[in-house]
């Protein structure tokens, strides 16, 4: 067994809103799912193999941090983007998601 471990250094922009919040609830925490801390600037993810509930795309990126023969991804600020993932831009899917949510009021009967 060796002492030296590989990780993925990408980019905070291929997780979605959705990819943030459930790396901060499992961040320091036994979900049994994740296990994953935060850093000043992201996250440091252990790349599972076997698939716990979580996005699609996320478990993409764990598949490509095996690939590479890393065990971990460390999700950073100021990190490169990975060629054929996706990218999101937070702030475009938290107004997407705020103007969804005002118009559901708009619309609820009452």
């Amino acid at each position: 067994m060796s002492v030296v471990r590989r990780f993925l250094d990408l980019s905070n922009a291929h997780l979605t809103n959705e990819d943030r919040s459930l790396l901060d609830a499992c961040a320091g925490h036994d979900t049994g799912e994740l296990l994953c801390s935060s850093t000043p600037y992201g996250w440091f993810v252990f790349a599972c193999e076997e698939r716990p509930q979580i996005s699609d795309t996320l478990w993409a990126l764990f598949e490509e941090a095996r690939q590479h023969g890393c065990e971990y991804l460390l999700f950073d600020r100021d990190a490169a983007s990975l060629e054929g993932f996706p990218v999101f831009d937070w702030e475009a899917e938290e107004a997407t998601t705020e103007r969804a949510r005002e118009e559901e009021e708009l619309t609820e009967p009452g």
